[in-house]
């Protein structure tokens, strides 16, 4: 890992990526970042694409997703939050591994390894990559010390 005192501007980066290819979406964010975070921003910009992805595959179409990032005791917290239908309960456990993709909509394209991709991106961080699913939202959260 490398030193990255720019996070928020790959973060930004990767936002505009992902509104180019879904011009008719909106991603809000809020950063809170203060230090360095010590990461491969690279890496981490791969992470945040596929949440957001994700995200915008699944999420509600008239809703906004919502990406946080705070630096605050010591760790890094990047949250990825979106509405739509809730994660089954029985799902969260296999959703990090390869090649799955849940229930399958026609509509819906992947192959089932950008969760995977990114719960590796954080592990290899020395981090962790949550899920928490209600009826009124699904938020995928990076935390990396």
């Amino acid at each position: 890992c490398r030193k990255n005192t720019n996070l928020e501007d790959t973060l930004k980066q990767v936002i505009n990526e992902l509104l180019i290819i879904w011009p008719n979406r909106k991603i809000d964010i809020q950063l809170d970042l203060f230090g360095a975070v010590y990461c491969d921003d690279q890496r981490i910009a791969q992470l945040v694409s596929n949440l957001l992805g994700n995200a915008l595959r699944y999420g509600n179409h008239n809703d906004p997703i919502l990406l946080e990032a705070t630096d605050a005791g010591g760790q890094f917290k990047l949250p990825v939050t979106h509405s739509g239908a809730m994660i089954s309960h029985v799902v969260p456990e296999r959703l990090f591994q390869p090649f799955y993709r849940g229930e399958v909509e026609p509509d819906k394209e992947g192959l089932g390894l950008g969760l995977y991709i990114a719960s590796e991106i954080a592990h290899a961080h020395g981090g962790t990559l949550d899920v928490e699913s209600t009826p009124e939202e699904t938020r995928f959260t990076l935390c990396l010390p």
